[in-house]
C-alpha cells in the first residue's frame, strides 16, 4: 500500500512539475508580448504607469526614481499588462496615450504580437537547428515507379520544396497533402545526407530534380489490432512517384533554419486561422478550442517528451497569441486599432468612455468565453 501511495504521490509532483513548467512557459510569451508595447512606447515618448507580471494584488513594487513608472509582480501567473497614462480617458497631458498621433498608438499596439511573432521566428530557429523541422522524409523507393532513377529519389531524402512550394508539416496527414497537390510532372528539392559506416552524417547538401508520376506496385504490410504485430503482407499497385514517404525531424543548418522559420511561423498564423474559422463554421468541435488552462494543459502533456516538446510548443503559442491579440474583439490589441484606423479616416475619435465601455463589456465577455472553453474541454476529454 505505502509503495502505491508513493507511486501515486511521485505522479502527482511530476505532473505539478510539468503544469509549473507549461505556466512559465506562457508566462514568457505574455512578457514578450506586453515587453513590445513596453518598448515600442518608450521609443515613441509615451508615459507608461505601469508593467506588471501577472494580475491580482502586487505582491512586488519597483517605482523607477527617474520615470515614475512601476514595475510588479502579481500573484496570478496567466497574464500581464502595460498601462499607459491616459489609455482610456481624455487628460491633459502630452505624454498620455491617446495624446500622441493615431500612427504612432497603432504602432504601439501592434508592437506586442509583432514581438511574439519574432520570437516565435527566434524559437522556430532554435528548434529547427538543434532538433530539426518536420519533413517528408522517403522511407522507401519502389523500382518499378517512373521515379526510381539515378539522381532523383533516394532514401532518406528529406522533401525540402515540391514546384518551388516549401513543405510544411504540423500535422502527419500534411505530408500526404503536400504530394498529392504535385502535378503529374513535378520538381522536387531534397536535403540529401551522406553518412560514415557508422551511420553518422558526414555531410549533407541540396540536390533538385523532377520525377514522374506512374503507375507502380508496392507490399503492404498487414498488422494485427494492436498496430505492432505483423499478420501478412499483400501487393497493391498505385499512382505515384514510386515512393513512400514518412515524417522526421531533419536538422537544417542554422542559417538555411533562420530562412526556413519566416515561412514556417506565417505557415503556422495560417493553420491558427483556419482552425479559428472551422469552429466559427462549425466544422469544428467546440472541444478543439480551449482557454488558458487548456493551452497550459495543453503545453504540459507536450512537454513530458522533453525540452524539444516544451520549445515546440512554444513556437505554437507563440504564433497563437499575436494571432488572438490581433483578432477585432473588444479588449483584444485588434479592436483598440480599429478605433484608432477609425480616428485615422474620420479625423475625429469614438468618444473614449464609449470606448471605454466597449473594451469592458469585451473583456468580461472574453472572461466568460474562455472559462465556458475551459470547462467545456475538460468535460469532453473526462
Amino acid at each position: 500500500m505505502s509503495f502505491i501511495i508513493s507511486a501515486t504521490f511521485a505522479s502527482v509532483m511530476t505532473n505539478i512539475g510539468y503544469i509549473i513548467v507549461a505556466i512559465i512557459g506562457l508566462m514568457i510569451m505574455i512578457v514578450i508580448h506586453e515587453l513590445g508595447h513596453y518598448l515600442a512606447g518608450k521609443a515613441l515618448g509615451f508615459k507608461i504607469d505601469e508593467f506588471a507580471i501577472g494580475f491580482g494584488p502586487r505582491i512586488f513594487k519597483h517605482t523607477s526614481k527617474k520615470t515614475g513608472e512601476i514595475f510588479s509582480i502579481r500573484p496570478l501567473p496567466l497574464g500581464g499588462f502595460c498601462a499607459f497614462h491616459g489609455e482610456d480617458d481624455d487628460i491633459n497631458d502630452p505624454g498620455a496615450f491617446n495624446n500622441q498621433k493615431p500612427w504612432k498608438r497603432l504602432i504601439v499596439q501592434a508592437a506586442g504580437a509583432v514581438f511574439n511573432f519574432l520570437s516565435g521566428i527566434f524559437i522556430i530557429t532554435l528548434f529547427f537547428s538543434i532538433y530539426g523541422q518536420p519533413l517528408p522524409v522517403i522511407v522507401a523507393i519502389h523500382e518499378d515507379g517512373a521515379a526510381y532513377a539515378e539522381n532523383t529519389f533516394q532514401f532518406g531524402d528529406a522533401v525540402l520544396s515540391i514546384d518551388g512550394k516549401l513543405t510544411q508539416i504540423l500535422m502527419p496527414e500534411d505530408v500526404a497533402a503536400a504530394f498529392a497537390k504535385a502535378g503529374d510532372t513535378a520538381r522536387f528539392k531534397v536535403l540529401r545526407h551522406t553518412f560514415d559506416a557508422d551511420g553518422n552524417i558526414t555531410s549533407a547538401k541540396v540536390v533538385e530534380f523532377t520525377a514522374h508520376k506512374s503507375d507502380f506496385s508496392f507490399e503492404k504490410i498487414i498488422y494485427d489490432e494492436d498496430g505492432v504485430t505483423e499478420i501478412g503482407r499483400e501487393t497493391q499497385t498505385a499512382y505515384g512517384f514510386g515512393i513512400s514517404q514518412g515524417l522526421a525531424y531533419v536538422k537544417l543548418p542554422f542559417f538555411k533554419a533562420l530562412g526556413r522559420s519566416f515561412p514556417y511561423a506565417f505557415f503556422l498564423v495560417f493553420k491558427i486561422l483556419a482552425m479559428l474559422g472551422a469552429l466559427v463554421t462549425g466544422k469544428t468541435a467546440l472541444s478543439g478550442a480551449g482557454g488558458t488552462i487548456t493551452a497550459v494543459r495543453t503545453v504540459a502533456e507536450v512537454s513530458k517528451v522533453g525540452f524539444h516538446g516544451f520549445m515546440w510548443a512554444l513556437c505554437i503559442l507563440s504564433a497563437n497569441l499575436a494571432v488572438m491579440n490581433l483578432l477585432p474583439f473588444p479588449a483584444l490589441d485588434g479592436s483598440r486599432m480599429v478605433f484608432t484606423l477609425i480616428e485615422m479616416i474620420f479625423k475625429k475619435p469614438v468618444p473614449r468612455k464609449v470606448e471605454a465601455a466597449i473594451h469592458t463589456v469585451g473583456l468580461v465577455v472574453l472572461i466568460l468565453l474562455v472559462v465556458f472553453l475551459d470547462v467545456f474541454n475538460l468535460v469532453s476529454s473526462a
